[in-house]
């Protein structure tokens, strides 16, 4: 391997070669990207879509990054090749150089020869070039710029070569680099290995493909018709591992400087030689590329869970731990890969130093859930398999697969690993429509907004008017009053102004509520709610008050804005507050970063969701409140400025919604004035929302309820202003009458309630041994009339106990009757219930569960429990009689056998 070209310094030269060139350097956008379509970022491009498609202006021309990506989702899975292939992941880095109407496919093609040749120094004879069919000029560049002859330059067609956003809209022919490793590399089959090329595209080892550059040229209409763009852009991606690869002359990505830190770590705990090692790559090579797409995404925000982006981290993790578990590794183990991840990319990567301790926190308590129900999966899915097997079935019934999904947390693509280890598919549509049962069976309401309809709305009413409309200007940051023309109107109720006073919704702040004036007819309208699209146009939802909307409210006419100054108010305090709540949440927990996941800030309502691994103790939740009040009754300034992002981030500020920010020569940031004894500022973030000038405006600070909404994300209920007032007085209110109930005073309100609830202990007890008392007298009399068979007690009989009395009383009886069997049945509240003990040297001529699941039928319901011991409940309680007469026969059958 050569390690002149460290992967730091190769990733370094590629920035540094297009700063040269003039780009603009942007720096890595999230994985989890602001795009509805896409689970994850896949790709260089995704964060300049918008720009790319018009909708979007960016401070610049061309730019370059260095974009981390995830693949394992969608079309673009490369799950199942991570391992076996060389140079598959689903974790990667994507080099990419962009043009939006500045260059072309000249600069591009010489760009992109004159970086790997003349500054990596890559041998110019090994470098092949494919070229969509079409592209002459592409041809006639690669020949001019890199003096390529016409055989190492391969015509290819549009599945190849030609590149599409969608079904409509840019697109255009791409142009590929291809290395030759050499012939020692070719695993084409043996028919066409005497003419193996990059021309036959059979994703030969010899030939990767380096650098990919598209040309978008042409916008594609609905019929398929393809026009020339009046200014054509540039995308282009080269996946970085390879590129080391290349320039450290490596096997495969995987025997590079950017993997082999995390093998060696592996190599440690297994005690594997490196030979020993060789013998297992597949494992060493799966726990190494998941353990970087695990470590990333934690730190990008994205915690285990069984949704989304959650699911698909909570799967490459579980994928991996199987896959350390054939290693023989010692769990957990995952922490350890991490850290390799975070010391290798850490440097560059910023976030992952930032996010260390909860990436590991995270990747602990993922290990530690999955390890309790491992080995009970392994042993389930083995059994299935060889029940199968023993039919001579190769399918895996979906309605099978579900339960180790669902009981013992296995991802369905673990067990689909398992099966194809032993020649056997998993049916994945049956085990999707088992999901799908179980999702409509605690699917909970409000899962679509009004405000997402309505955005949904937006988009498609607007594509008329949307190439034509700019940015609205906001202007209520100085005015809750404003005059303003109106630049369109679309439908009945949906206004856009040259200029307005109204906050849009965004960033988790409600958007502003008030009314409007037409200034020449008087005519008025409410405004109930305010968007904004992806130009930045906002749309104003009205309700007309006085007058008609035929004739008043049209385009070029001139109103009155007037915001609902009260209700900002409220919500500019829960704005601010919010702030003040992260900075504590930060400093009683102990974190650098940001830990926001989400807020809503509302006039009536402040909710915060924050990353965090465990529930605030009581102790916490004070700390915080103390520390927010402290800031609150300080009366800090709070000052608004805008400022380059890079300076913003120098001085500490919290970046929280990064794809807002991305692109913008200037951002936003709200600072909170130090406290009086300190020199930080208490909070500094980059926010587009309405705040108060001073802390003391916010009144005092109270935590309301803290609770957990998802894995690794907590959320807690503050009030502040009006809201906390309202708060303490229904509290007093409540209080107030509890106190007239119970006859005493508000003062003595607690000891009352305590010397009630001990009284109610005392007699819960009394009863419990009443109950007792009378269930050993239930026990003997069933005692005296139990029946032998063949040496075997048996008890039957009907008792109307509840469930709970009845499983108390067979436990009272099983001991005295061993060997025995007790079968007890009752009717409780229009319910009846049986309840089944077997002795242990019993349980094998009678199965508790079986006999259970048979007779429950006859109550109308179900049940089941172990050989030992089972229960179940149904609502016929007329058939209770003929259960326990059946289930007695049974019985007696069995131990007669």
């Amino acid at each position: 391997m050569s390690m002149r070209w460290t992967s730091v310094k190769a990733r370094q030269t590629f920035l540094d070669y297009f700063r040269s060139k003039s780009h603009t350097v942007e720096s890595s956008s999230s994985l989890v990207p602001d795009d509805p379509t896409l689970l994850f970022t896949n790709a260089g491009m995704v964060q300049f879509k918008r720009a790319f498609l018009g909708v979007e202006k960016r401070p610049y021309t061309r730019v370059a990054t260095a974009q981390t990506c995830i693949r394992v989702s969608g079309k673009h899975n490369d799950l199942e090749n991570v391992g076996p292939s060389p140079r598959h992941h689903t974790f990667f880095e994507m080099l990419g150089n962009f043009s939006f109407g500045d260059y072309f496919k000249r600069e591009a093609i010489s760009y992109a020869w004159e970086l790997l040749t003349e500054v990596y120094g890559l041998e110019k004879d090994r470098l092949h070039f494919t070229i969509y069919r079409d592209d002459e000029e592409s041809f006639q560049l690669w020949q001019e710029i890199a003096k390529a002859p016409k055989e190492r330059i391969y015509r290819m067609g549009e599945k190849t070569n030609f590149w599409m956003m969608g079904e409509t809209g840019p697109c255009g022919p791409n142009t590929e680099l291809i290395w030759d490793r050499g012939v020692e590399f070719c695993d084409c089959d043996e028919a066409v290995r005497s003419i193996c090329s990059p021309h036959l595209d059979n994703n030969c080892n010899r030939w990767p493909e380096v650098w990919n550059l598209v040309f978008m040229q042409f916008n594609q209409d609905e019929s398929g018709k393809r026009t020339p763009l009046p200014k054509p852009g540039v995308d282009t991606g080269m996946g970085f591992e390879r590129l080391v690869s290349v320039l450290q002359n490596a096997p495969s990505n995987y025997d590079t400087d950017l993997f082999q830190p995390i093998f060696e770590g592996l190599r440690e705990l297994t005690g594997h030689s490196k030979r020993e090692m060789r013998e297992q790559y597949v494992p060493y090579r799966v726990i190494a590329d998941h353990g970087r797409a695990m470590t990333f995404l934690i730190a990008d925000g994205v915690v285990p869970s069984n949704e989304k982006q959650g699911y698909v981290l909570r799967m490459i993790m579980r994928r991996a731990i199987l896959f350390g578990k054939k290693l023989g590794l010692p769990m957990p183990f995952l922490t350890s890969v991490a850290q390799s991840v975070i010391e290798t990319m850490g440097g560059y990567y910023t976030e992952l130093t930032e996010q260390k301790d909860f990436v590991l926190k995270a990747i602990v308590q993922e290990e530690e859930r999955f390890e309790r129900t491992l080995d009970q999966g392994l042993e389930k899915a083995e059994m299935i398999i060889d029940e199968l097997k023993q039919r001579g079935e190769t399918v895996i019934p979906g309605k099978l697969a579900f339960p180790l999904h669902d009981t013992y947390g296995f991802p369905i693509e673990l067990f689909e690993d398992i099966a194809r280890e032993h020649g056997m598919t998993v049916d994945r549509a049956g085990f999707e429509r088992e999901m799908e049962k179980q999702r409509a069976r605690s699917r909970d309401a409000g899962h679509a907004t009004v405000e997402g309809q309505e955005v949904q709305v937006l988009s498609e009413i607007m594509p008329g008017v949307f190439s034509q409309l700019i940015a609205t200007d906001f202007v209520g940051n100085k005015e809750h009053e404003h005059f303003s023309l109106i630049r369109a109107r679309r439908g009945e109720s949906l206004l856009a102004f040259d200029e307005t006073p109204f906050y849009a919704e965004s960033g988790g702040q409600v958007a502003d509520t008030g009314w409007i004036e037409h200034l020449k007819s008087g005519a008025k309208a409410e405004v109930l709610n305010v968007l904004k699209d992806e130009r930045g146009v906002y749309w104003h939802h009205i309700k007309i008050l006085e007058g008609k909307l035929e004739g008043n409210f049209n385009p070029g006419d001139r109103c009155w804005l007037k915001v609902n100054a009260e209700r900002r108010q409220r919500t500019m305090r829960n704005h601010t507050a919010t702030h003040i709540l992260h900075a504590a949440l930060r400093r009683v927990l102990g974190y650098s970063q940001g830990i926001q996941a989400g807020s809503l800030v509302a006039p009536d309502e402040l909710r915060f969701d924050f990353k965090h691994l465990a529930p605030l103790a009581p102790e916490e939740i004070v700390r915080i409140e103390e520390l927010a009040n402290r800031a609150i009754l300080a009366d800090l300034p709070v000052t608004i400025t805008e400022e380059p992002l890079e300076t913003a981030k120098a001085r500490g500020a919290m970046a929280l919604f990064t794809e807002d920010y991305a692109g913008k020569e200037k951002v936003r940031v709200v600072t909170i004035e130090p406290l009086p004894d300190e020199e930080k500022p208490f909070s500094v973030e980059l926010c587009g929302g309405t705040h108060v000038e001073r802390t003391g405006q916010i009144g005092l600070f109270k935590v309301l309820s803290e609770s957990g909404i998802a894995a690794g994300v907590r959320r807690v209920h503050v009030a502040v202003g009006e809201n906390l007032l309202q708060y303490l007085a229904e509290r007093e209110q409540t209080e107030r009458r509890l106190a007239q109930m119970l006859k005493t005073s508000d003062k003595e309100l607690t000891v009352k309630i305590e010397a009630l609830l001990a009284e109610h202990d005392q007699l819960a007890r009394e009863r419990d041994a009443l109950k007792r008392q009378v269930l050993m007298v239930e026990k003997d009399r069933l005692l005296q009339k139990r029946q032998k068979v063949n040496d075997i007690s048996v008890v039957c009989a009907r008792v109307d106990l509840s469930v709970e009395d009845l499983k108390t009383l067979s436990d009272f009886i099983e001991p005295q009757i061993a060997p025995g069997v007790a079968l007890l049945g009752g009717v409780s509240n229009g319910k009846a219930s049986l309840v089944c003990k077997v002795s242990e040297a019993l349980s094998k001529k009678i199965n508790a569960g079986q006999l259970i699941k048979a007779l429950t039928p006859l109550i109308g319901g179900g049940g089941g429990g172990t050989p030992r011991f089972a229960q179940g409940g149904g609502s016929n309680a007329d058939g209770l009689d003929e259960a326990l007469r059946q289930g007695e026969a049974q019985m007696q059958i069995r131990i007669g056998l």
